[in-house]
């Protein structure tokens, strides 16, 4: 029992981890934010809006592409969560039937666990499909995760994301300890929903080892509510700072004085296309010199 609760774990009433112990476990704060992030769920249809005005509608950016959620074919971003490396590609992006917005696959590598979901940039946002990707992340922790619901849009449109705006979204999962845990031979599952309220608070330069980059100021406050005592809990919830920076995305997560997951790398298609064709232009040259 006293190792349970060292894991934040009380079997007997089955609640969920503390913020005490997410802080202890530098890779699940940012695999909780990055499945928040990756795997929302679309948002409930609203009711149709009266047209905006011809100057409002012509100052408002397009929602697709997003730039702070990128559906770019072959992009390839590499983070640092701890001690491991979490590698997210983008590939076989294409428009909507409506040609409006674009859709995508999502995927996911990290601790040699992968996953893919569908990716949807439309007038909303971009919204994910209910698959594998929290299972992926979170699991990751080391933990036996089942997903059993999510709301809201991963990153809603750009006339959203500016100083003041705000979104919501939504996790609802099934754990189990890992076999290995030593809680006595007990596995209890643990019904979990993780709510998560970000707000815009500006912008900022942040420099990371990916590079340096201006960028959108995030505060996300997340909290975690026990599904086992429906009611019975109100939660217990962390804040940590995620930065956005155009054409790239998610830069950084810090809780705290914490620095949970930074970006350490960026390999796009045009680049390494480029570099190929000035290859081959020069391999052509070599040939022609040596006729």
């Amino acid at each position: 029992m006293l190792a349970a609760r060292r894991r934040g774990l009380k079997c007997c009433a089955c609640t969920l981890p503390s913020p005490e112990s997410f802080r202890r476990k530098p890779t699940y704060t940012p695999l909780l934010a990055l499945s928040l992030l990756i795997q929302a769920a679309p948002a409930p249809a609203a009711a149709p809006a009266a047209p905006a005005p011809a100057a409002e509608a012509a100052a408002a950016p397009a929602p697709c592409p997003n730039p702070y959620f990128p559906l770019e074919d072959g992009l390839r971003l590499t983070y640092r969560a701890g001690k491991s490396e979490v590698l997210i590609l983008t590939r076989d992006v294409h428009p909507t039937p409506d040609g409006a917005g674009l859709k995508g696959t999502v995927e996911v590598d990290i601790k040699d666990r992968k996953g893919s979901t569908e990716a949807t940039c439309g007038a909303e946002g971009v919204s994910t499909g209910l698959g594998g990707l929290e299972g992926v992340l979170l699991s990751a922790s080391g933990l036996d995760v089942q997903v059993t619901a999510a709301e809201g849009v991963a990153v809603p449109p750009p006339a959203r994301m500016v100083p003041g705006g705000s979104w919501k979204n939504s996790l609802s999962i099934k754990m189990r300890p890992p076999e290995r845990a030593n809680l006595g031979g007990m596995r209890p599952v643990i019904s979990t929903t993780f709510d998560k309220e970000s707000t815009v608070e500006g912008t900022e330069q942040v420099t990371v080892e990916g590079g340096t980059f201006q960028a959108l100021k995030v505060k996300n406050r997340t909290t975690a509510r026990s599904g086992n005592r429906p009611g019975a809990d109100p939660g217990r919830s962390i804040e940590s700072t995620l930065w956005f920076a155009p054409g790239v995305g998610l830069v950084k997560i810090q809780t705290g004085t914490s620095v949970d997951l930074e970006l350490v790398r960026v390999e796009r298609p045009v680049a390494a296309a480029q570099a190929d064709g000035g290859t081959a232009k020069k391999a052509k040259k070599k040939r022609a010199v040596a006729q």
